[in-house]
């Protein structure tokens, strides 16, 4: 009976993990410096934001991951730990890229 119940209580651990791990897990990605104008233009279109400029750029490890609005948006790009990620030539940039006078309209 305690058996039953031990292997039981494992296999719906397990089963939980597992779907836990293929349909939710998320990871954070970097966005190259098209993949942020597009995004922020995309928000501005669908919201019909007024703002003129981003506000902050979000930041982890040394590499844009999403920004924040004026209007108080915040984008992250996330995606499923399981999903594959393209792998064409883009050119990444990171936050000293911004700082040398390139700039997001």
């Amino acid at each position: 009976m305690l058996l039953d119940s031990l292997m039981l209580g494992s296999w719906l651990t397990l089963t939980t993990y597992i779907v836990w791990y293929l349909f939710i897990a998320k990871t954070i990605e970097p966005l190259t410096l098209e993949d942020l104008a597009l995004c922020w233009r995309f928000h501005k279109t669908q919201t019909g934001c007024t703002a003129s400029r981003i506000l902050n750029l979000i930041i982890r490890n040394d590499e844009v991951v999403g920004f924040k609005c004026d209007c108080g948006y915040e984008f992250q790009q996330k995606r499923l730990i399981t999903q594959n990620v393209p792998r064409w030539p883009h050119r990444n940039f990171t936050h000293s890229a911004l700082t040398q006078g390139e700039t997001v309209q």
